[in-house]
């Protein structure tokens, strides 16, 4: 097999790991760890809250207290789908083609890369309901911009480290 055409690929039963785990357990904790923050301030929460910061950090939007869920929401789906597409590593699309003597590695990269970008999204968005909430009570001026780029860029960092490890395993 030489095609990338995830028909061509091999089908491989992938063990997961105890890091694989611990890095998808870390993902579902934000989750929670954002619904509890809700649910925890939510009797105090103003009616309006910011819903958009600008690059300043300061809020440049408002809205009703409720879209504050959005993010757990958008973050509980986001994990589901990646957690479905990463069972199926055979169908994702790769950076190299997949062979017979690859795919187990490639596969593994896939799905370890599926479950850092899942956590590092989830525990973002958690931070963005904790700045919310912080904003909206007063506690805090404006968003923390710097950490925000400092998560972004870890993100962009997990990508880079994944193509920097596809590439060296062709």
């Amino acid at each position: 097999m030489t095609g990338n055409a995830p028909n061509q690929r091999p089908i491989i039963s992938l063990e997961m790991s105890f890091a694989d785990l611990a890095v998808e357990f870390a993902g579902a904790i934000a989750i929670l760890l954002a619904v509890l923050l809700i649910v925890q301030f939510w009797a105090v929460l103003p009616d309006r809250i910011p819903i958009h910061f600008g690059f300043s950090g300061q809020p440049d939007a408002w809205g009703d207290r409720v879209t504050i869920w959005i993010l757990p929401g958008v973050a509980a789906i986001i994990f589901a789908v990646s957690t479905a597409a990463s069972r199926y590593p055979h169908t994702l699309n790769y950076p190299v083609p997949i062979t017979e003597q690859n795919a187990r590695r490639q596969y593994l990269f896939a799905r370890s890369l599926l479950a850092w970008l899942k956590a590092e999204i989830c525990w973002l968005f958690a931070f963005v309901v904790r700045q919310q909430i912080l904003v909206a009570l007063g506690n805090a001026q404006r968003f923390s911009m710097e950490l925000l780029l400092g998560i972004i860029i870890f993100i962009f960092a997990t990508v880079g480290l994944y193509l920097f490890k596809a590439y060296s395993a062709r």
